[in-house]
């Protein structure tokens, strides 16, 4: 015996049905209130959807639309290449570092950056950053080449 009130006698038991909401304006328009429309003489626009339904683009593809633009990316040879430090500056940190019989790990934890970064500056694969720069001009009390 339940304890509390039953609600046996407040259970909707009817089925609930959702329906999709009708479009409205201009898209609420079936083919058959056109072909009225057309039948009357008003003048009716009607445009049909590019690849309706399909996982197409509906633009042109680049190729088809232009070929020169294609051939041209085709024909690009230009690498594009970050700006690395330059071969004086990196040989000019390196006699510095070793002057002052600092490693590479000294250094960095001089100057609050990994090992790895000084490394990259060495090997002259790192790209030139002005504050690291500032940095190494301060713990070797050195001015070095210019980067770039």
């Amino acid at each position: 015996m339940p304890s509390g009130p039953t609600l046996l006698a407040a259970q909707q038991w009817e089925p609930v049905v959702w329906q999709k909401a009708a479009p409205k304006g201009k898209a609420s328009k079936s083919s058959s209130e056109v072909n009225a429309a057309l039948r009357q003489g008003v003048a009716v626009e009607t445009s049909k959807k590019t690849a309706g339904g399909c996982n197409k683009s509906g633009s042109v593809s680049v190729a088809a639309a232009e070929p020169s633009a294609a051939r041209k990316l085709d024909e690009q040879t230009e690498a594009f290449r970050h700006e690395t430090v330059s071969h004086d500056f990196k040989m000019a940190l390196q006699q510095a570092r070793l002057a002052k019989k600092l490693s590479q790990g000294q250094l960095a934890t001089q100057v609050n950056e990994k090992s790895s970064v000084i490394h990259e500056y060495e090997a002259g694969k790192a790209i030139p950053n002005g504050v690291v720069i500032n940095k190494l001009y301060r713990a070797l009390g050195v001015r070095l080449p210019r980067a770039k």
